[in-house]
């Protein structure tokens, strides 16, 4: 059966050829903000506006030509709505590795962090060495039993070490968890340091993703972003509209035989929806957190960054690259920083401020600290 907006459509069309190009506009408005009505009042008598009376259109709605072409569009319009993301109800986000630590848990040069969505757990990322997360949600009282699966950021060893030790004591306690890894197109390629030569290879998820497919497990590989599960997508491979400094030139991959300056091509970010706007974790952000957020703003939800965490790659940041970035997410919108790892502890203050957040909105991502949609920050000791 027609929805009633699409009735309304079809009578219009026959009723006045204007109508029916103002529907057709705002059919197209609509379906590409995809967070308005099928049918706004506001948007039609905007559309209107915009319109030459009847008197001076010239068409004929009852040829057949035209007929089927608002047909197509309708359903086209239609096809692009039932694939609105949908939105989480229910998320909470828990820190289990990261640069900073108090009490007894232990922080790295790391990232790794749980994520709680309605009735799913995601890890990101698996920290640096072996142990840290199992220990870190061991002494937080969290359950890694339910992480059925988990988003990689990026290659590097300080955000994949732990994943096969994880691996081996969860699915001893749960032959169901960690039945996928997703990452993003270019993270299986051969890397070195400066240092290597040869056939040295410093990407130590190559040999990993052999011994973790053999029990099992599926890789998923993303070239776009992608709905992962219901509402929450990987960024895939970000567009660097942006040249912002956040990786190491001195590092190289091998690409078509031949090896070039490794620019972290695979790095990516992870986007929970949800009616208050968009929460985006960052493994290192090599691939700038400015690029990253617009990507998310274009192709996932255009809404303002409710909360923004992880690694953004700051630590190094110049005096002109700090008031650049700050000034480049004033316009994207954030209204929550739990930023840690890489970013920097005085580029996160330098952030708070210009970004006009406060000690409730911005912190350091220290272990243990939580978000909670609804509820916001919940920050550990060291960082309040």
């Amino acid at each position: 059966m027609l929805s009633h907006s699409v009735q309304l459509f079809f009578i219009q069309c026959l009723k006045t050829p204007t109508r029916c190009y103002t529907f057709l506009v705002c059919f197209a408005i609509q379906v590409s903000l995809r967070s308005v009505p099928l049918f706004d009042i506001r948007v039609y008598l905007k559309v209107k506006s915009w319109l030459p009376k009847s008197s001076s259109v010239k068409m004929n709605i009852r040829k057949p030509v035209t007929v089927i072409s608002s047909v197509i569009l309708i359903f086209t319009a239609g096809i692009a709505l039932a694939q609105k993301p949908q939105q989480a109800e229910a998320v909470e986000v828990t820190i289990l590795s990261s640069n900073l630590a108090n009490g007894a848990t232990i922080g790295e040069w790391g990232f790794s962090a749980l994520i709680q969505v309605d009735d799913k757990c995601i890890l990101f990322d698996a920290g640096r060495y072996p142990d840290t997360v199992l220990r870190n949600a061991k002494v937080l009282n969290v359950d890694l039993s339910c992480v059925t699966d988990v988003v990689l950021s990026h290659f590097h060893f300080d955000h994949t070490t732990g994943l096969l030790p994880l691996f081996n004591k969860i699915r001893a306690e749960n032959p169901n968890a960690f039945q996928r890894i997703h990452v993003a197109k270019g993270f299986f390629l051969s890397r070195q340091t400066p240092r290597m030569s040869g056939d040295d290879e410093w990407n130590g998820m190559i040999a990993a993703r052999k011994e973790l497919e053999a029990q099992g497990v599926e890789f998923r590989i993303y070239s776009e972003p992608t709905e992962i599960m219901p509402s929450i997508w990987v960024t895939g491979p970000v567009v660097r509209t942006h040249k912002e400094n956040t990786y190491n030139k001195s590092f190289r991959m091998r690409v078509d035989n031949e090896w070039v300056e490794d620019f972290v091509p695979d790095s990516q970010g992870l986007t929970i929806v949800t009616v208050e706007g968009p929460i985006v974790l960052l493994g290192c952000g090599h691939s700038g957190s400015v690029n990253l957020l617009e990507q998310v703003q274009r192709s996932i939800q255009s809404h303002p960054i409710l909360a923004l965490m992880g690694g953004m790659h700051l630590f190094a940041a110049s005096e002109v690259e700090l008031d650049w970035t700050a000034k480049n997410l004033n316009d994207i919108g954030i209204q929550h920083l739990m930023a840690g790892h890489c970013t920097g502890i005085e580029p996160l203050m330098r952030l708070r401020e210009k970004l006009n957040l406060d000690r409730k909105t911005a912190v350091v991502g220290a272990v243990g600290s939580r978000f909670v949609l609804g509820e916001g920050i919940y920050p550990t000791k060291i960082v309040r």
